[in-house]
């Protein structure tokens, strides 16, 4: 990580606008010693800070004030940020009014959190960066945001510097240009609802693809209505009703009919080579799984961003993309559910007592002999799955599936105008 601030020569200066002295910072040492000085985190023609002047930056600055709450329990520390930023490269400083009582209110941790992002020249761009990330990361400070922040010198004692893989920008987007607070924000932090305009052709979808998986089944009608229950304003049973017996209707007369379909049951009867379950348990692994079972209707293109097939015609949209995953993350769910009661129940009917299936972890290791210790293997590789699973359905891996996968799903975006007397209808090209 390499953060490159501008360092004035004063202390606690709020007047001086000029910051002359260009410190690239490496380590936390160096970090120290930067932020005594009053500083900022981009460079301005002439070295005088003001928004007009903003040259290019590759560090976004937060202020952490732990103003959102008077619980102690609630507070943003180092530790909480080095779990909650793992993926990200950062540093943590603490501000001049760390641990200091002000404006009547107990004293708390306060820090000024330095993001590495990939450089801009853009001010616009960067100011609506650090919007984005307050919205997804509300606990920062949103009076502090635009793009000539400047920062007070403090001589903080300890500082926190994280080495992570990725750039925070990589995973909270932005629209260029624009300054209105309520666009979309591109964190990709999908709140779990399908919106009117998309429920019946979404659910659709979602019905025919879990019959596919889990057959016509209680299992399949059952999770197709918990999939229904993310519809705002909600879709009332009736219509509800025709979706799911139409995709009855496709199942039997289409997908069973075609050649070489194999019955669910038998297509899933081992989850380690039939199932959802990703080759390995990463970003890749994952986004593999998903292109595996949505691959035909999503495609990306830097033009574009994210393209999902809706039946009709291809969507620019990339929360049709998040939704798809959201969709495949509910029948992983229930896949891994499905691998780990499968192999309880073998285990029982091999003779192993019940609670202690139950119990696991080292009595269930003792308890098992013979043919027994395979069955045992492959139920503490289902817990595992399902944990990858579980762990997998936070919003933050739900982006970075979703990246990882661009390149797997990548097309010239002149491919998608190649004729153009051609007219896409659902049916043909006409």
């Amino acid at each position: 990580m390499k953060l490159i601030l501008q360092i004035a020569d004063v202390v606690s200066d709020a007047k001086n606008c000029r910051y002359p002295n260009r410190v690239p910072v490496m380590s936390a040492e160096e970090l120290q010693a930067a932020v005594r000085f009053d500083h900022v985190c981009a460079e301005y023609k002439d070295n005088y800070r003001s928004v007009g002047n903003f040259i290019r930056s590759n560090v976004i600055v937060m202020d952490c004030d732990n103003d959102h709450s008077e619980n102690p329990e609630e507070w943003i520390t180092t530790e909480k940020m080095k779990k909650l930023f793992e993926d990200y490269s950062f540093a943590v400083a603490p501000s001049r009014h760390h641990m200091v009582p002000k404006d009547g209110k107990a004293a708390r941790p306060k820090y000024h959190v330095y993001f590495e992002i990939n450089e801009t020249e853009d001010a616009e761009y960067y100011a609506a960066l650090k919007r984005a990330i307050q919205k997804v990361y509300p606990f920062f400070d949103d009076n502090a945001l635009d793009a000539a922040r400047f920062i007070f010198g403090a001589d903080c004692g300890e500082v926190c510097w994280h080495e992570g893989w990725k750039t925070i920008d990589e995973e909270v987007e932005v629209l260029a240009g624009t300054g209105d607070e309520d666009a979309d924000d591109g964190s990709w932090r999908p709140d779990g609802k399908i919106s009117q305009g998309t429920r019946n052709r979404t659910l659709s979808h979602f019905a025919g693809r879990a019959l596919k998986r889990f057959g016509e089944t209680e299992k399949a009608k059952k999770i197709f209505l918990e999939e229904a229950a993310k519809c705002d304003p909600p879709l009332d049973k009736e219509e509800l009703k025709t979706i799911w017996h139409s995709a009855l209707k496709f199942y039997r007369n289409t997908v069973q009919t075609q050649e070489g379909y194999v019955e669910p049951d038998e297509y899933n009867s081992d989850f380690r080579d039939g199932s959802l379950k990703p080759g390995d348990y990463s970003d890749i692994g994952q986004a593999k799984a998903l292109i595996k079972e949505y691959g035909g209707e999503l495609r990306f293109s830097e033009a574009t961003d994210f393209l999902r097939y809706d039946g009709q015609a291809w969507i620019e949209d990339k929360q049709y993309a998040v939704g798809a995953l959201e969709e495949f993350l509910d029948l992983q769910l229930e896949d891994a559910n499905d691998c780990v009661q499968r192999l309880a129940k073998a285990l029982v009917a091999s003779g192993v007592d019940e609670e202690t299936v139950k119990a696991g972890g080292k009595p269930l290791e003792k308890a098992v002999t013979g043919k027994q210790i395979k069955l045992f293997h492959a139920y503490i590789a289902a817990r595992g799955y399902l944990a990858f699973v579980m762990k997998r359905r936070d919003w933050k891996y739900v982006a970075s599936a979703l990246n990882v996968a661009k390149p797997m799903i990548l097309i010239n975006v002149n491919s998608l105008d190649t004729d153009e007397n051609l007219l896409n209808t659902a049916g043909s090209d006409v």
